[in-house]
């Protein structure tokens, strides 16, 4: 590699590296409708040192650019320790100001810089080992779980689908390897409302969301190609996506890395069912009493800004009191499984999730529920790590579901 080729991904983001004013807010933040509260996650579980979190992120990328600092192994592995939560740009001062609809100072995307040196760190030979050898499962076989590409519709049971529809379900990996009475909810839900709709097996492959947040770029790129293709090739018009990695690397990824939009609509199912049961089509017979509460996954909320859709569907299901936690929206707490974090730093994973456990139970709730497997699987994960065996984590297909019959 020459020395041109050298951290060519970051290069391209100077302007967004050296604006960081360090104020600091992406360490401990303020709110007043919340008070003072710990932004990153990864921070709030680490030794306490700078690079942890985004303004240290930001100095020592500032270094690497001058030549102070050096790539390296210990420094890897303390950047992979990131969930790409977003919560540093949520709060940061020199992020887009929604409120006021105004670019303050310059603006930085901190994800878009996090990631780009995860991409220098590949280039440089220096990726997490967890992640290549997941990436090597993706390449041999489109899905990261090191399960056969043929297995992806094993919870099918034989049921076949049209080769053209007016709507494709995109599944992900996550839902039909590890978690399929999610993917079989999801096709229950959309019998019941008469979607003319399909899958892409066996030409739906990855998403790629791990390769964009891992830092291999040319295979999210061939991921992105392949996916789009295959979709063109159903005649659909609409695209719909329960994941909410799959949903945020659709349209903020794909759009990017290949330089145009899509040529269709990809909606994530919570926006595509709300609006079935606002015409109609989905009607709710059963009532569910339970009080609950709702987990914002970060690739849903903070990513797309998908707040509101989850939250109206919960309050249309008779019976079902919602309860919000303290940290919510824009400020909610990470889950801990993203990012990579989940296959590399398993333990760390946990951790986070264990506080968001205990933050729902503060206010005297015992059932989670979110939008997003990999937000199910690590708070399950979390509650079982703190012997929470009455309490719940739950996705809200499993209400949906119980409420149609």
């Amino acid at each position: 590699m020459t020395e041109s080729e050298k951290l060519k991904y970051i290069k391209k983001l100077k302007d967004m590296i050296i604006s960081c004013s360090g104020i600091g807010d992406c360490r401990i933040g303020y709110r007043p409708a919340v008070g003072c509260f710990g932004v990153c996650p990864v921070y709030e579980h680490s030794p306490g040192f700078e690079p942890y979190q985004a303004r240290g992120k930001l100095r020592v990328l500032y270094g690497l650019l001058e030549g102070t600092l050096e790539p390296s192994e210990e420094l890897a592995r303390v950047w992979y320790q990131c969930t790409s939560c977003g919560g540093c740009h949520a709060i940061c001062h020199q992020s887009f100001n929604e409120n006021i609809n105004l670019f303050v100072c310059n603006y930085i995307n901190q994800n878009e810089v996090w990631e780009a040196f995860r991409a220098d760190l590949v280039d440089a030979g220096l990726a997490i080992p967890r992640h290549q050898e997941l990436i090597q499962s993706i390449i041999d076989e489109h899905n990261p779980y090191f399960e056969s590409h043929a297995d992806r519709v094993k919870w099918l049971e034989g049921r076949e689908f049209p080769e053209k529809a007016e709507t494709v379900y995109f599944m992900g990996c996550t839902e039909p390897y590890r978690l399929p009475e999610y993917a079989q909810k999801m096709v229950k839900i959309l019998d019941t409302a008469g979607i003319d709709y399909t899958i892409m097996h066996p030409n739906e492959w990855c998403c790629g969301s791990i390769a964009f947040r891992t830092g291999f770029l040319e295979l999210a790129k061939e991921l992105a190609e392949h996916n789009i293709t295959a979709i063109q090739e159903t005649g659909a018009k609409n695209v719909v996506i329960h994941c909410a990695g799959c949903y945020k690397t659709f349209v903020e990824d794909y759009p990017k890395i290949l330089g145009n939009e899509l040529p269709f609509k990809v909606y994530h199912a919570t926006e595509f069912f709300l609006d079935l049961v606002n015409q109609g089509k989905l009607n709710f017979n059963k009532a569910i009493e339970k009080k609950v509460t709702y987990h914002d996954p970060c690739h849903l909320g903070r990513a797309t800004k998908i707040y509101d859709a989850p939250r109206e569907l919960l309050k249309k299901i008779p019976g079902i009191e919602l309860v919000e936690m303290k940290r919510i929206r824009e400020n909610a707490w990470c889950c801990g499984a993203g990012g990579g974090v989940k296959s590399a730093f398993p333990d760390l994973a946990v951790e986070i999730a264990k506080d968001r456990i205990l933050e729902a139970e503060s206010i005297s709730i015992k059932t989670i529920v979110t939008a997003c497997p990999f937000c199910v699987n690590n708070l399950r994960d979390g509650a079982k790590a703190l012997g929470k065996e009455d309490f719940e984590i739950k996705d809200i297909l499993d209400f949906i579901t119980e409420a149609l019959e």
